[in-house]
């Protein structure tokens, strides 16, 4: 039999920016230009630079489009005749700009001039040893009055002082800055996390939960309310627990962090920041991104774990793209009502309610996942087929409840949990191996059209009967 032609690929434009919101790349631009006096560095505090180059957009009407090539697998679910033939990613991930970046990172000191930074930025050096940043800023209160971001180059050490953090998140109520918006800290290799808002800890909002989940408690870390809307840490090695919790970003830029700790961004359900690119991590915890509802898209081009949680109620997100990630967390991506398409080539673990009341996503194509816990793929509005051809063990309820879902392609399943294929009322096909699967009860219950392909021996599954449908037909595979 041949293989079906498919005769129509489908272009889709995403537009990514919208009225009210702003389009964000966590990486931004950097780019070396002409040194200053290396004089300068030994310097308390360096001479101001105020830049003026072209300004990078950041504003609402800054449409930001991605061409979307989507192939038939991923728009309307017709897959090869042969199951299985592997459908290939989403191509998107290839073509849009922001979904296959991966430019990497490696951190070197430096000065003023030695990155092009939007206009109305002033940029100087301070000297981290003086604690003196407060007295630093409001010597240069006249610059600042005129600036519209601030670009400061550490020297004498990679940190700050507590004093000289408050002392930047409160500069525009210390001085009475109103135009000030963006804020560049450079050789910034650690910063202080959060504090823990429980119930009696004494801090504001003590005892305020995220929600959703297992409503995890606020963070505070001086953030809040800041005049910050564009942040760039990009020589910072690690981003603590709490350290931007409830902030309000709508640039994020961290191009050197490996890790993102616990509930790191969480809980920013009005932060505009809707791209998010960490190039360098390979870590992240619980709850890191939880409720930023803006998020659209994601790209970790080097995570390998992503923990429970972690971009769980990202309402908007649409693209999740983690080409060298292991293992995805219980609930990682739950509530993701808007998600279009995930590129996880490499991922072996799926966690506990993964995925849930999602409504467009089409395909799922999981070539390295060799098991699929309880409740991982369930709820999906618009899902056709899943491709798997690895998986191993699927746990309770790991497929289900999908109205539309026809084609699911797990020939090395080794184990069917209860429930497993339960209540897909339009699935057709389901291919397993050589091998009849170890099953749980009521494994098809509520799936009653499909047919149970396989690739062994007639004779080895000739006493083979679905749990929970025993009338379905068992075949070889054609």
């Amino acid at each position: 039999m041949k293989r079906k032609t498919v005769l129509a690929v489908i272009g889709i434009v995403v537009a990514i920016s919208c009225a009210g919101s702003v389009a964000v790349i966590s990486g931004g631009t950097s780019a070396p230009s002409a040194a200053v006096d290396n004089a300068d560095a030994a310097a308390s505090i360096g001479p101001a630079t105020m830049i003026s180059s072209p300004p990078v957009s950041t504003s609402a009407s800054a449409e930001r489009k991605s061409a979307r090539a989507g192939g038939l697998p991923y728009s309307e679910g017709v897959l090869p005749e042969d199951p299985s033939d592997d459908p290939g990613p989403d191509p998107v991930f290839a073509n849009d700009p922001d979904l296959h970046r991966n430019d990497g990172y490696s951190y070197r000191p430096t000065k003023p001039g030695d990155h092009q930074l939007p206009a109305g930025t002033l940029a100087f050096q301070y000297d981290v040893t003086t604690n003196a940043l407060r007295a630093r800023l409001a010597e240069r209160k006249p610059e600042l009055a005129k600036a519209t971001g601030i670009a400061l180059y550490l020297t004498g050490g990679t940190a700050l002082s507590d004093g000289d953090l408050a002392a930047l998140q409160g500069v525009h109520r210390d001085l009475g800055l109103g135009n000030l918006t963006r804020l560049h800290v450079y050789n910034l290799r650690s910063i202080q996390g959060g504090r823990e808002c429980t119930p009696t800890s004494g801090l504001p909002r003590a005892g305020q939960q995220a929600r959703g989940g297992r409503f995890p408690y606020l963070w505070f870390n001086g953030w809040w309310d800041t005049w910050v809307r564009q942040l760039v840490l990009d020589d910072l090695d690690a981003v603590p627990d709490g350290a931007f919790s409830n902030h309000n970003f709508s640039e994020v830029s961290l191009r050197g962090a490996r890790s993102i700790g616990v509930m790191a961004f969480g809980h920013a359900p009005h932060a505009k920041l809707s791209v998010l690119y960490l190039p360098s991590v390979g870590t992240i915890a619980h709850d890191a991104f939880r409720r930023n509802q803006y998020l659209v898209k994601v790209n970790l081009p080097n995570a390998t774990d992503v923990a429970d949680f972690a971009f769980d109620d990202a309402s908007r997100l649409q693209y999740f793209t983690a080409p060298a990630l292991r293992r995805l967390g219980r609930n990682a991506l739950n509530d993701s009502h808007e998600l279009i398409s995930v590129n996880l080539p490499k991922l072996e673990y799926l966690g506990i309610n993964c995925f849930d009341l999602n409504g467009k996503l089409v395909g799922l194509r999981l070539p390295a996942l060799t098991e699929m816990d309880k409740n991982a793929v369930t709820n999906f509005a618009n899902l056709r087929w899943v491709h798997a051809p690895r998986l191993a063990t699927v746990w309770h309820n790991a497929i289900t409840n999908n109205p539309k879902l026809t084609t699911v392609f797990i020939p090395g399943v080794t184990r069917l949990g209860p429930g497993a294929l339960r209540d897909n009322p339009a699935l057709t096909s389901v291919y397993l191996g050589t091998v009849p699967p170890r099953q749980e009860g009521e494994v098809f219950t509520g799936s009653p059209h499909a047919t149970v392909f396989h690739t062994g021996d007639p004779a080895a599954w000739k006493n083979f009967t679905p749990s929970g449908a025993p009338g379905l037909a068992v075949r070889p595979k054609p």
